[in-house]
């Protein structure tokens, strides 16, 4: 019996349904030239795709004055000079953990072959050479947007190779990694250093990993591979969370995901268990290794919840102290148990693959024991009275009066935030802040109506799904002022959203007229993602407005010259 019995099965692969274009005959269609193009080798497409981020930053941003996105360029750079010089890290917003280990490797890595004289606070000229200061910090910023366009075109080449799998067609796996790299999220990370890059990736990839995992190929045993892409989603799960915890929120949709994308094997594969209960007992000893003493520095964060280097405020209800803690943890097993039962995982492969996600979580998490801190194992503990202290800031007459993190003053806030993100999504209610991308999502809700009238049911639920969470995030980031940058979170779910629709109305790409108007879409997405960088270059802020901030977040640092 169906787990889904309200909802027509998917039907055969893209690939399985579209004509054989090498068969002879008066009738067969003439390739187009997005099919010649996908025909390409994929290392060469990807490496094209790379390759046009890059020219788009390097004409547009790159040389931008190093204090041009002060916060967090100089803040980020600093911390790579601090972890040079083998001090302790002083910036814990986001905790930002993750991305100062890899500007250090970064800073010295370049220092080493000679690209970047200065990799340490030490080797800093002197703050009396103005002419100095300028230049070494000019070089580490554009060391860090450097850094930056590597980030950004591994992680839209890493999503466009993980969607041809998934989708099984090239062309539109092609054109969602072009979305991707020219949305909002990656035009905006790609052009300065923020932590939200890393976390982004890290969990978005980690929901594709999950979704290749659960959706194994029909007759096909590939359980090995599976519980290897498991414990990989679950290490980029960890990694997210401890460079920035704002992850946690896209983490807690991949069970559901999961539940929702899952297909049940069929066939003799279906039978085995990837090694059976000795592989299963073997990947829990393991994830008990690994999981003992990376929650025992989650414990010593919620230990340490009074010496926070900001005062928190309780969630309220006695969730504090690891309430919503056990309760998340909860969720994912609940996830877990839940997709086992409705896709009939057998269940020596169900422990295993619990297995393998703890294995690959705990181990993130002990990426905090590289150069420990303890207020970055006290942010990630207590990511929601943490995110609380910033969305506070923002928002102190209606928040810092409540008294705890549970209060009207949230639900106002939320509540907002949800109205203000479906008016963007008409325009004219809200015509401030609107994303080139919107035209993905629209296109995405009529692909998922069309499928839904033609029967196919789950498949429309599946694109709505992946709508509706990132429509969630952007309405939970608006406590603390939704950024361009913060879509990096938010657009690939979009992406994906159309691609899922797409992958399933071929017809659409087969026909000239359809494909010119889909092609015209990603185009106008890919020209109109260099607007703002435009506006940017020609509308250079005051730098002496960051002069009030800088001593505090960077107080090893001689004033900057334009701070004098």
């Amino acid at each position: 019996m169906s787990a889904y019995p309200a909802m027509t099965p998917d039907r055969p692969t893209v690939s399985s349904r579209r004509p054989d274009l090498s068969r002879p005959g008066p009738s067969r269609p003439v390739a187009s030239r997005l099919d010649r193009i996908a025909a390409a080798p994929w290392w060469l497409l990807c490496l094209g795709l790379a390759g046009a981020m890059a020219l788009s930053v390097l004409l547009l941003g790159f040389r931008l004055p190093y204090w041009v996105h002060a916060d967090q360029d100089l803040v980020l750079a600093y911390h790579g000079l601090l972890f040079g010089d083998g001090l302790p890290q002083e910036y814990f917003d986001h905790p930002g953990y993750g991305y100062f280990l890899v500007i250090d490797l970064w800073y010295r890595l370049l220092h080493a072959v000679g690209l970047l004289p200065v990799a340490s606070l030490s080797a800093l000229p002197p703050g009396s050479d103005a002419a100095a200061t300028a230049e070494a910090w000019q070089r580490l910023v554009q060391a860090g947007r450097a850094l930056s366009v590597l980030l950004t075109a591994a992680f839209a080449v890493t999503y466009a190779t993980l969607l041809r799998g998934l989708l099984g067609d090239r062309r539109v796996a092609l054109l969602a990694g072009v979305l991707l790299a020219f949305g909002v999220g990656l035009t905006a990370q790609g052009r300065q250093m923020r932590t939200d890059l890393l976390s982004a990736g890290f969990v978005v990839l980690a929901l594709l990993l999950v979704l290749r995992a659960v959706r194994p190929p029909a007759g096909r045993d590939c359980g090995g591979a599976s519980l290897l892409l498991l414990a990989l989603g679950g290490l980029l799960v960890g990694l997210a969370m401890v460079t920035k915890v704002q992850a946690v929120f896209l983490a807690m949709g991949i069970p559901v995901a999961a539940l929702l994308f899952g297909r049940r094997e069929t066939g003799p594969a279906a039978g085995s268990a990837a090694g059976g209960w000795g592989m299963a007992a073997l990947l829990s000893l393991a994830a008990v290794a690994a999981a003992v003493p990376a929650f025992g520095l989650i414990a010593a964060g919620l230990a340490g919840w009074g010496r926070a280097v900001y005062p928190y405020t309780p969630v309220g209800g006695g969730l504090s102290g690891g309430g919503y803690q056990t309760v998340v943890a909860g969720w994912v097993l609940v996830g877990v148990l839940v997709h086992g039962a409705v896709h009939r995982v057998p269940a020596a492969r169900l422990a295993a693959g619990a297995a393998a996600v703890l294995l690959g979580l705990a181990l993130g998490l002990l990426a905090l024991d590289l150069r420990w801190n303890e207020q970055n194992a006290i942010a990630v503990a207590n990511f929601v009275e943490h995110m609380f202290v910033f969305s506070s800031w923002r928002h102190g007459a209606a928040l810092q009066g409540q008294g705890q993190v549970v209060g009207e003053g949230t639900l106002a806030l939320l509540l907002a935030g949800i109205g203000r993100t479906l008016a963007i999504r008409t325009i004219v209610l809200h015509p401030d802040n609107i994303p080139q991308t919107i035209i993905v999502e629209w296109f995405a809700l009529a692909g998922a109506l069309v499928l839904w009238r033609r029967g196919r049911r789950r498949a429309a639920v599946q694109a709505l799904f992946l709508l509706l969470v990132a429509w969630g995030l952007e309405a939970l980031f608006s406590l603390r002022g939704f950024q361009r940058a913060y879509a990096a979170y938010t657009d690939p779910l979009a992406v994906l959203s159309a691609a899922w629709v797409l992958a399933r109305m071929p017809e659409l790409l087969d026909r000239p007229r359809p494909r010119r108007w889909i092609l015209a879409g990603v185009a106008l997405v890919v020209v109109a993602a260099h607007a703002w960088p435009l506006i940017e270059t020609r509308r250079l802020p005051n730098p002496a407005t960051h002069c009030d901030w800088i001593p505090i977040y960077m107080p090893k640092v001689a004033p900057f010259p334009f701070c004098r």
